[in-house]
Formats: C-alpha cells, sequence, structure tokens
C-alpha cells in the first residue's frame, strides 16, 4: 500500500484528484439511473428500442391445464359447481371423465413434456419471424414453470420435472431474439374456493397448492363495492389478499427476474389488487435490474393496473382502431377459442395473423400471438405450418414491420373493426379486403400494404393523399412490388395517389408497395 501512496507522490497528487472525479461522477451517474418504487419515477423509463423494433413475439399456455384440454381455467372451474355461466358444465364433465375423488394435483404427473425440445421451438419462433418469446411462468393454478425455491408446485419438483423456463431461456437468447416470461398469478386470490368444500385440503403436501380460505364469492367481486359497481382499478377492502399472499405473489417474479434475466415482463389484469406500494417495488426492482444487467427491459399491463407511462399498455385480443403517439401490445391467441391446447382447436389462417400484424403495426402497437402446445410438449402441427407461412411472409417483407414506425395515419380502406381494448375475440369472421391498405414508414420509405391480393392490373386510389388528405403533402419518388420485378404504374394528384396493381403479386397474401420519399 506504502508503494502505491509513494508512486502517486511521485507523479502527482492530480491523479488522485482524476481518480476521486471519476469515482464520483460514476456514482452521480449510477444514481441518476435508479428507479424509485415511485409513479414519478418508473414513468421515467423509456420503452426500449428494440420493442419498438420488434413488432412481433409468441408466448404460450402450457401446464398442468394443458392435458385436460378444456382450458386454462380448468383448476377453477373443476370446484365450481352451478347451473349457469361461463364454462358452467366444467365440473359435471370432470366427474363424469375422471370422478368425485380426482383432484387438480393428480394431474401434475400427466403434464410430462416428453417430447419438449426448447432448442426446435426457439428455431421454429426464429423460422416464424419472431422477435421476442417466452412462456407462461405461472397461470392461476399456483404451478410453477420453472425451478421456484419460493413455490414447492414447481416443474421440476412435479410433472415434468424439468426447468422450463430455464431451457426456453437459453434456447431464446441463442437464436438472438429478446426473452418474455408471462405472469397472470394475480388471479390466485380466491381462485380455489374453498368455501364450498369441493376441493380436497386434507392431503397435507398439497394444501398449500389450494390458498387460502377466502369469502364466498370473493374470486368475482374483487373490483366491486358494496352495490356491485367496478371501476376495475380499486379493491373492495373485504377482499383484500392477505400479506403472505401478497409477499409471495412478489417473491415469484423476484425469483424469475433475478435467475432468468428476461427481456421483458407481461402481466395479466387484476394487478390492481396487489397494494400500490408493491406493484411500485416490483416495477422498480425490475427496470433496476436491467440497469444491473446492462440492457433495456420493460414491462406490460392491462387496464389501469400501472400508472400510465410506467409500462407498455397491453390489449388483450384486442387493438386500437386509430394510431396512437405511445406504443402498446395486443396479446391474442391462434386459435379463435381458446388460449391453451385442446381437441377442438378452430385455429386462424396464416392470412389472418398477417393481417392482424400490419394491422397493428401501422397503429403503433406490436403483437404478442399466442400458441397451444400440448401437455407433453408439441406445438400443433397447424399452428407450426401456419406460423412458417407468417414467417415466410415476414422474410419477404419485413422491411415494412421491423423497425418502421407510424405514417402520418395509419392507413384506409372499407372494413372497420370497432374499437375493443380488453376481452373478447376480436375480429372473428371479419375479413379484410383488397380496398383496405395500412401504412408504416421508416423516414426514407412508405410501406403501403394492401391487405388481400389486388386484381391484376387493376388501380387503387388512396385518399390520403388526396389535396386536403392527412398524407397529402407527401412527396414521392418512385413506387415498386416489393419481391416484384414489374414495373409499377402510379399518379399523385389532387384525387389522390392512384396505384396500378402488378399482374402478378409476389406472395399469396398481403403485397407491400416500397415508396421512396
Amino acid at each position: 500500500m506504502m508503494e502505491v501512496y509513494n508512486r502517486m507522490k511521485v507523479k502527482g497528487i492530480s491523479h488522485l484528484c482524476i481518480l476521486i472525479m471519476v469515482f464520483c461522477g460514476t456514482i452521480t451517474v449510477s444514481a441518476k439511473k435508479k428507479y424509485q418504487p415511485e409513479w414519478e419515477s418508473l414513468k421515467q423509463h423509456q420503452t426500449p428500442e428494440w420493442f419498438l423494433d420488434a413488432k412481433f413475439g409468441i408466448y404460450f399456455h402450457w401446464g398442468v391445464y394443458s392435458y385436460m384440454g378444456k382450458g386454462e381455467w380448468y383448476s377453477h372451474h373443476m370446484y365450481e359447481d352451478k347451473a349457469a355461466g361461463w364454462n358452467h358444465d366444467l365440473r359435471e364433465h370432470h366427474l363424469a371423465t375422471y370422478g368425485d375423488t380426482t383432484q387438480y394435483y393428480d394431474f401434475f404427473p400427466k403434464f410430462t413434456a416428453e417430447h419438449f425440445d426448447a432448442n426446435d421451438w426457439a428455431q421454429l419462433f426464429k423460422d416464424a419471424g419472431v422477435k421476442f418469446a417466452g412462456p407462461v411462468a405461472e397461470h392461476c393454478d399456483y404451478f410453477s414453470n420453472w425451478d421456484s425455491k419460493v413455490n414447492k408446485y414447481n416443474s421440476v419438483n412435479y410433472g415434468p420435472h424439468r426447468d422450463l423456463v430455464g431451457e426456453l431461456e437459453k434456447a431464446i437468447k441463442a437464436k438472438d431474439m429478446k426473452f418474455v416470461t408471462t405472469f397472470h398469478h394475480s388471479w390466485e386470490w380466491g381462485w380455489y374456493m374453498l368455501w364450498n368444500g369441493l376441493a380436497d385440503t386434507t392431503n397435507a403436501e398439497f394444501r398449500a397448492l389450494f390458498g387460502e380460505v377466502t369469502p364466498k364469492e370473493t374470486f368475482y367481486r374483487l373490483g366491486q363495492d358494496d352495490s356491485g359497481k367496478s371501476d376495475g382499478k380499486t379493491i373492495n377492502p373485504k377482499d383484500e389478499p392477505s400479506r403472505k399472499f401478497v409477499d409471495l405473489w412478489k417473491a415469484k417474479i423476484f425469483e424469475v427476474v433475478d435467475r432468468y434475466k428476461p427481456d421483458l415482463l407481461w402481466f395479466d389484469s387484476r394487478l390492481f389488487l396487489i397494494p400500490e406500494k408493491d406493484r411500485k417495488e416490483m416495477v422498480a426492482h425490475f427496470y433496476n435490474k436491467g440497469i444491473e444487467w446492462g440492457k433495456d427491459v420493460t414491462l406490460t399491463y392491462k387496464n389501469e393496473d400501472l400508472a400510465t407511462g410506467a409500462g407498455v399498455l397491453d390489449l388483450e385480443r384486442g387493438r386500437m382502431d386509430e394510431k396512437t403517439d405511445y406504443p402498446w401490445l395486443t396479446d391474442d391467441s391462434y386459435p379463435w377459442n381458446g388460449w391453451s391446447w385442446r381437441a377442438d382447436l378452430k385455429n386462424k389462417q396464416p392470412n389472418d395473423i398477417v393481417d392482424e400484424l400490419i394491422d397493428i403495426v401501422s397503429k403503433n402497437g406490436a403483437l404478442l400471438l399466442g400458441i397451444t402446445p400440448t401437455a407433453d410438449g408439441l406445438i400443433p402441427e397447424e399452428q407450426r405450418n401456419g406460423l412458417l407461412e407468417v414467417g415466410k411472409w415476414l422474410k419477404l417483407n419485413g422491411e415494412a414491420i421491423y423497425k418502421t414506425r407510424p405514417f402520418i395515419t395509419y392507413g384506409e380502406g372499407v372494413t372497420k373493426l370497432a374499437a375493443n381494448h380488453f376481452g373478447g375475440v376480436q375480429a372473428h369472421g371479419i375479413k379484410f379486403t383488397n380496398l383496405d391498405f395500412r401504412f408504416t414508414s421508416n423516414g426514407k420509405y412508405l410501406y403501403i400494404m394492401q391487405l388481400e391480393i389486388p386484381e391484376a392490373g387493376k388501380e387503387y386510389l388512396l385518399k390520403s393523399f388526396a389535396k386536403g388528405g392527412l398524407a397529402s403533402h407527401t412527396e414521392i419518388k418512385k413506387i415498386e412490388v416489393i419481391g416484384s420485378n414489374e414495373k409499377i404504374n402510379w399518379v399523385k394528384s389532387d384525387e389522390g395517389l392512384r396505384i396500378t396493381a402488378p399482374k402478378v403479386v409476389p406472395i399469396d397474401k398481403a403485397i407491400v408497395y416500397k415508396v421512396k420519399l
């Protein structure tokens, strides 16, 4: 130590001052970056460029419930005896199929994942043109899909006896995609309605699976006042979850964040039932971990579960009907009729997904598409093939999607979707036409996407470019169709932009006119 000190004396005290200044400067910068568990601090977080560029992701409801093939709410409805309402007949099915002694934990061994190959899945996602992907880390059944130390009901101790989140993290990141983990476990408060006595809580090994006993109707009354009214963001004090529940909720998220370093945390609705202080602490923890890791992270939320601007708004199976000045996400499912595997899946066509992606991106959104693996770890063949079809379209036309930003207007056309920002199934039975166009831009180029194949050689008029239209001042140098060598005739006048469609289209889905500005 004395030798070091003497060398510093010889070289001059200024060296020591520089070291002190540099060190103090580092502390100052770090302090400025650190997020505090307060909304004003958290709202300073910027949505990463990678998310703004990525546009297309995949996730999957995959768990114990995948074996029964009746939906991811099976563990709730199998213990609910009711004469009417959604899934009112599921308990009857359960009794007829498995008997009244079969409990949810009896299905754990059926979730085998024996054919699951994380590298195969990741390659499929890559080939589909996906930029971010990952699993449902935990749905609403208290079963964690990772090697959890805070929840013994997990995929290492039961079922597959594998760390599913860990395997997927390595495989997805190895393919240069961002890693997503989704959490739905705020729904677990009151999920198992122990007040009705239908769940067998006498097995000591699985007693904790069912959670705490809550008052009758807590699960469905959440967010409602005594008159039955709900603002969707306030919990009735009589239904507030216990501190034990909240601490475990948070511990599970922290465990996944700290161990698997996801790029995106996605949350289902009902975060509002978690105390505001804990929500803020959770968000701050994740954002600060991103700083620690030296990478940009983000998270999503639904409804008004977080303060506006503290994360990216997610619309469940919905989308905006106009362009927004802020980024957002739609989570949707490949099948029209479910989120998890079932025998009667009614899958969308690849063309439906391409059109949906285009429509969403044109309005400043991104799409997180859900697929439905089987309990033994297979992705349904129809979905695999469909994803490859989407990937084929993106390989040709990806420049109109990735790294783009909204144009002056999102587009124009004859097909209108009602605004639907949460729930339901949007666009089922609705088909876009070749009179529907969507726009994106990267500054140098404008991309005009015609959502259905045009009539060969037909002239189409885009009124957005007419005199007085939103894009009337757009100056155009050249127009071509991506993937085609045909010369495209066009003229811009006071009436708008007239484009003559190619005689031969390069692909059997939406075509893209690349417009040099």
